[in-house]
């Protein structure tokens, strides 16, 4: 497999984080050179069967250790693309949830002002018939007293008439009492002449 990788592309120095370093016979190797690093010392019962175990999996799957950090990068990002997608669907529940409740809420206020619009129309229809009620009854009454009043004005007008005939007759009864009084006055003076 490394073969294959080698032979068909030739890695360059900005590709690869290492370079290529030269041998004894001045030609440069594809691998890279490897650098042991010594521990601290293993004690005297250790057993390397977990290395060599690892090994043997790696081997038996055709996996080589650059595989497995690419596989692991895989695995984080998509263990980290899982987190944000279900970060960004709570949120997009969330506003879901938001919107749904201004919603219902928005739709209730509607139900409650048309409940209050219909009986505010009630009771503006029955204080409608209370008023044309009222004004029914204050034209009886004002048709009522007009016709009182014209009764009234009749009654008066007759009373004036029978007044006037009262104030001709009085004024009659005064000439008559003062033609009386000449009368009577011209008979005293007649009698008062005979006497003598």
């Amino acid at each position: 497999m490394r073969d294959s990788i080698s032979s068909t592309s030739q890695p360059t120095d900005s590709e690869l984080p290492f370079s290529s370093q030269p041998t004894a016979n001045g030609v440069t190797s594809g691998e890279p050179e490897v650098v042991v690093i010594k521990g601290p010392p293993r004690p005297e019962n250790y057993s390397s069967a977990t290395s060599t175990e690892h090994k043997e999996q790696s081997t038996m799957n055709g996996t080589t250790p650059a595989a497995l950090n690419v596989r692991r990068s895989i695995d984080r990002q998509r263990k980290e693309q899982r987190a944000v997608s279900s970060i960004l669907s709570g949120v997009g529940l969330a506003l879901l949830l938001i919107i749904a409740g201004f919603a219902s809420l928005s739709a209730f206020g509607g139900y409650v002002l048309w409940k209050q619009i219909q009986n505010q129309s009630v009771t503006l229809g029955v204080m409608e018939q209370r008023i044309n009620k009222e004004l029914a009854l204050l034209q009886a009454r004002d048709a009522e007293l007009a016709s009182g009043l014209d009764s009234a004005g009749a009654q008066l007008a007759k009373q004036l008439s029978t007044v006037e005939q009262i104030k001709s007759q009085v004024n009659r009864n005064d000439k008559d009492i003062s033609t009386l009084r000449q009368r009577l006055s011209m008979l005293e003076g007649d009698s008062g002449d005979r006497r003598r």
